[in-house]
C-alpha cells in the first residue's frame, strides 16, 4: 500500500498565505502556515523519519493524564486526531476558535513518555500566542517536536500505524515545512 499524503498544501491565493505575505517577516510567517514543525530552540537532527504512531481520538476533547499513563510513546509519534481541520477547514475563524489545547500537566505526562513527535490536525497543542510557543519549547527541551495542521481523516486515523516525516531544514524560519505521509494497516 502506498503512503497516504497528510500535508496541507496551500496555494498563493489562500487567505493564510496572503496573511503571511503581508507580515514584516514574510519568510518567517510563511514557515508557520500549512503543515509545519515549530523549531524555536532546536530542530530534529535528521531530515527524514519513519516512526510508529499512537493515535488518540480527541474529537470529544483533548486527553487527560489518565489517557496517557498507559501509553508507550518512546520514540513514537503521538497523533492527536481532533477533526478540527477535517470539519472546519483551515485558517478560518471556526478553525482558530476550536480548542485543541492540552492542559499543562497532560503535556508533562506525554513528555515523560519520550515521544519523538506530537502530531495534530489543528493549529497546535497550546493556546494561540505565548502558550503555543512555550509548549513547543517544552517539547523541544525533551527532544520532541510538534507537527501542526496535518490533513487527517477518521478513516486514516483508524488505520494509521506509521508516519513518514520529511522536514525541510533549509528554511530559515523557525517554522519548517514538513511533508507527512501515513502508512496504514494492510
Amino acid at each position: 500500500m502506498q503512503p497516504v499524503p497528510l500535508s496541507l498544501e496551500l496555494t498563493e491565493d489562500h487567505p493564510a498565505y496572503q496573511w503571511a505575505k503581508r507580515q514584516s517577516d514574510a519568510v518567517g510567517a510563511i514557515g508557520h502556515i500549512g503543515t509545519h514543525i515549530d523549531c524555536y530552540t532546536r530542530e530534529p537532527e535528521e531530515a527524514f523519519y519513519r516512526v510508529e504512531t499512537i493515535v488518540l481520538d480527541c474529537r470529544s476533547g483533548m486527553p487527560a493524564a489518565d489517557d496517557i499513563n498507559q501509553l508507550n510513546l518512546s520514540g513514537k509519534a503521538l497523533v492527536l486526531y481532533t477533526a478540527n481541520l477535517e470539519c472546519n477547514g483551515y485558517g478560518n475563524d471556526v478553525y482558530a476558535k476550536t480548542s485543541t489545547v492540552l492542559e499543562s500537566h497532560v503535556l508533562d505526562q506525554i513528555l515523560m513518555s519520550s515521544p519523538a513527535f506530537i502530531v495534530i490536525d489543528s493549529y497546535g497543542i497550546g493556546g494561540h500566542g505565548g502558550e503555543h510557543q512555550m509548549f513547543d519549547k517544552r517539547c523541544e527541551k525533551h527532544g520532541c517536536f510538534v507537527i501542526e495542521n496535518i490533513t487527517l481523516t477518521e478513516s486514516v486515523a483508524e488505520q494509521l500505524t506509521q508516519l513518514e516525516i520529511t522536514i525541510d531544514k533549509t528554511i530559515q524560519s523557525s517554522g519548517k515545512r514538513v511533508d507527512v505521509k501515513a502508512i496504514l494497516k494492510h
